[in-house]
């Protein structure tokens, strides 16, 4: 397989994913205008999307069996297709399949360019998937961006669709000629399956439960954000967005700066700490009133957080190599029930309470990851280079 291509593809793939994936939370107060909606069915688009990664397993099977290249060049169609029809979508219900159906083709490509950018760089598959992710943040930073401008210029939330559905055109062209030229084509094996996926379940059940609180976490928060600052912080529209685009922004350089580490330090650790220091600060962001530490707390908590699932996903490709993407695609199975659970619950209790109140569920659920990884070990291959650079650092 020729690196280049392949992880060019990948990383411009990723990042447009994130674009597309958080032009919903600004577009959010104009939807539920436009469709007189409450906040719990709006809380079910956002849990559409993430219901599209329950599938990632599959996606995820697929890209060992048939090669990561062509699963991901799927993924964008899927995408491209999904988002034209938003832009020109005329009910709520027709907005809920085909958010669904984004999340389906982003889980595929994200399933299946996990494992292979672990396999292209395997001597350091940390700080590779950190890069790798770094992308998924700009996305997230540019997507509210694009979606406050456009709002602001036109009035109309649809525009930052139809505006995605183009760029994807030269992404696909570029993962078929990738695909050409690449070599890999999965695996092809079934034998050992379902002998590997109870292996999964057992080993890596840890694993899943960070994703499932993490994910959570970070699509509540991409959902409810801008949703909650507009409401009850009276932030102008303009503003919520930005701050969520600020959020997404620092965790990008969190995954440069502090993922340069991972293949250093033990990953329990890193996750450890990420997950603590995030908790500490979304508590902070959610309850001081001042808009500019609002800003601050959340800028710093997508800082922190950066790490934390790009550790989880080098860890389980280290313990899981012969099928890593599989493996991927079930955590982001797993953690997806999360991203699908955490968006709807907070609407709920929005709607049954304050969205205040809501926000404090982001809090529990980071700081349920620290809870996960207390009886967690490293994989030994981590442990043995950890102490290696220790003695290293000592000499």
């Amino acid at each position: 397989m020729s690196r280049p291509p392949s992880a060019m593809v990948s990383c411009a793939g990723l990042y447009a994913i994130a674009v597309t994936a958080t032009l919903m939370g600004p577009s959010f107060p104009l939807i539920v205008k436009e469709f007189n909606l409450p906040l719990e069915l709006v809380g079910f688009l956002a849990s559409a999307w993430s219901a599209g990664y329950l599938l990632s397993s599959i996606g995820g099977l697929l890209s060992d069996r048939y090669g990561e290249i062509r699963i991901i060049t799927a993924s964008f169609v899927i995408i491209t297709v999904a988002a034209s029809l938003i832009s020109v979508a005329s009910t709520y219900d027709l907005l809920l399949i085909l958010f669904l159906l984004g999340g389906i083709g982003a889980a595929f490509g994200e399933a299946a360019m996990n494992p292979l950018i672990s396999k292209l760089y395997p001597k350091r598959s940390g700080f590779a998937l950190n890069f790798l992710h770094t992308f998924y943040c700009v996305g997230s930073f540019t997507g509210p961006i694009l979606a406050v401008v456009i709002i602001s210029w036109y009035g109309n939330w649809r525009l930052s669709y139809l505006t995605m559905t183009i760029l994807f055109g030269p992404l696909i062209l570029l993962s078929i000629l990738a695909a050409h030229k690449s070599q890999s084509v999965g695996t092809g094996g079934k034998a050992d399956e379902h002998v590997e996926a109870k292996q999964l379940y057992k080993g890596g059940s840890v694993l899943m439960m960070t994703g499932f609180f993490y994910i959570g976490t970070e699509m509540g928060t991409n959902a409810w954000l801008p949703t909650f600052l507009v409401l009850e912080r009276n932030f102008p529209i303009w503003l919520a967005g930005l701050s969520l685009g600020f959020f997404w922004g620092a965790m990008a350089l969190g995954r440069l700066i502090l993922g340069s580490f991972t293949d250093r330090f033990r990953f329990r650790r890193m996750i450890m700490l990420s997950s603590t220091l995030s908790s500490i600060l979304i508590l902070v962001g959610i309850t001081v009133q001042n808009q500019i530490w609002i800003v601050v707390s959340w800028s710093l908590c997508g800082f922190v957080l950066g790490p934390l699932l790009p550790t989880v996903f080098a860890w389980t490709s280290r313990q899981f190599p012969s099928r890593s993407g599989f493996a991927t695609g079930v955590i982001y199975s797993v953690g997806f029930i999360g991203g699908v659970f955490s968006p709807w619950l907070l609407g709920t209790i929005a709607d049954l309470s304050s969205l205040n109140l809501a926000m404090i569920y982001l809090f529990f659920s980071t700081s349920a990851v620290s809870v996960a990884m207390l009886p967690a070990k490293d994989p030994a291959s981590v442990i043995r280079k950890a102490d290696s650079n220790i003695s290293q650092s000592s000499d």
